[in-house]
């Protein structure tokens, strides 16, 4: 099954690639078998989704355009019903190529289509453009990207929601594996990006309050020059812990850096900081026992499900491993900001903009990546619980 960039993405298409995703619904919890009375509306509910499916954040990209293809073809088996009659949902791919002004370009089409949602948007530029074309035109927006600007203030973000976890959630439970861990002395090796401010802010405060020292703050190049340099400077006071805030891309090269050195400090990343290629090949061995904090569809589908989430995540995980040979783990978002427009829509019967912004506040749902309860004084991003610490061992991430 494949997603096209320039054009829609529905259920028939989905079979015309021959998909095989015709079990159990997954993420609507419906019957696959279709009741013979219902009314099946022409008009579908239309999705916008930007992508990052070239430029710096494509292996990411890629991975939400898999989720996409999956989820749509799970909740158009039955449709989704909207008042007395049931739609099929049509999702618009767009590639924002990572970069703010094509991000604005998409949007302001998304905006002109009358799509109900637009979704996407895991760079901080792509994020950011998309917003504000959102907030203008008064369209939903469920965002991938985890910077805590993108969904505060709320009195400017009304119809903006966050599904990435937010820095501080991250930061916290990192702070206090490191207090468990018994690592006293800490350094925080970031990036100068929106991420990585919003990485150290987070940081500083966690680390206080979890009575762990602070020794150094060491900025990164976002060019991914002199990496070496900032290495040796994080393990002058011999710490014993880093916690490292970048891209997925630079992460390995700080890890390589920091290994390079005659220090061994744990590491310890947060979600954003890895991708489908950070175990891969040469990587594996430069990762080996790096800590990352993160969703618990990292460890694949579980043996033992015994809840909503657990199944979600195993029914997702088997259906991309039958289409696409394996899963890496890394967070579908995609899927879980499907599934939540289409319980919106579901929830007031109707794909006026303003009546799901309003659904979304009140629609709390268990999905694949991770957990959702927004509220009108909240629009992100997953709850904090439902996050794991797992650890890079022999080319795998292993949950601890």
């Amino acid at each position: 099954m494949s997603v096209t960039r320039r054009g829609f993405l529905s259920l028939g298409a989905a079979v015309a690639a021959g998909s095989t995703l015709t079990g159990c619904g997954v993420l609507n919890g419906s019957s696959a078998t279709a009741t013979e009375n219902k009314v099946m509306s022409p008009d579908p509910i239309r999705v916008g989704a930007t992508l990052e499916l070239s430029g710096s954040g494509t292996v990411s990209g890629r991975l939400q355009e898999r989720a996409i293809a999956i989820a749509l073809a799970e909740l158009n088996v039955d449709g989704v019903r909207v008042g007395d009659s049931y739609r099929k949902l049509e999702v618009v791919v767009r590639d924002n190529q990572s970069d703010g002004a094509t991000a604005t370009d998409i949007a302001e089409e998304f905006a002109g289509m009358g799509v109900a949602a637009i979704i996407g948007g895991l760079s901080a530029e792509a994020a950011f453009a998309t917003l504000k074309v959102a907030e203008a035109k008064h369209v939903p927006y469920l965002s991938f990207c985890a910077a805590d600007a993108i969904s505060i203030p709320l009195s400017t973000r009304k119809f903006t929601y966050k599904l990435a976890p937010n820095a501080s959630d991250v930061a916290t439970r990192l702070a206090r594996r490191i207090r468990a861990a018994g690592q006293k002395n800490v350094v925080i090796l970031s990036t100068d990006d929106t991420l990585g401010a919003d990485g150290v802010r987070a940081t500083k405060a966690a680390l206080a309050a979890a009575g762990r020292k602070l020794v150094d703050t060491v900025e990164l190049a976002a060019s991914g020059k002199d990496f070496a340099g900032a290495a040796a400077r994080a393990v002058e006071e011999k710490p014993d812990a880093v916690v490292v805030w970048t891209s997925p891309a630079n992460a390995v090269r700080a890890v390589q850096a920091l290994k390079d050195t005659d220090e061994n400090p744990a590491v310890y990343l947060p979600p954003t900081a890895i991708d489908d290629d950070t175990l891969k090949e040469d990587n594996a061995s430069v990762m080996e026992g790096v800590f990352v904090l993160y969703s618990p569809v990292l460890a694949g589908a579980p043996f033992i499900v015994n809840t909503a989430s657990g199944r979600e995540i195993r029914l997702f995980v088997n259906r991309y491993n039958q289409e696409y040979g394996s899963f890496s783990g890394c967070m579908p978002y995609a899927a879980d900001a499907l599934a939540l427009v289409a319980a919106a829509a579901r929830r007031v019967s109707t794909v006026e903009g303003r009546r799901l912004r309003g659904a979304l506040e009140s629609t709390p749902y268990d999905g694949v990546a991770g957990a959702y309860g927004f509220s009108p004084i909240d629009h992100g991003g997953m709850a904090p619980e439902v996050l794991a610490l797992f650890q890079a061992k022999g080319s795998a991430w292993q949950r601890l």
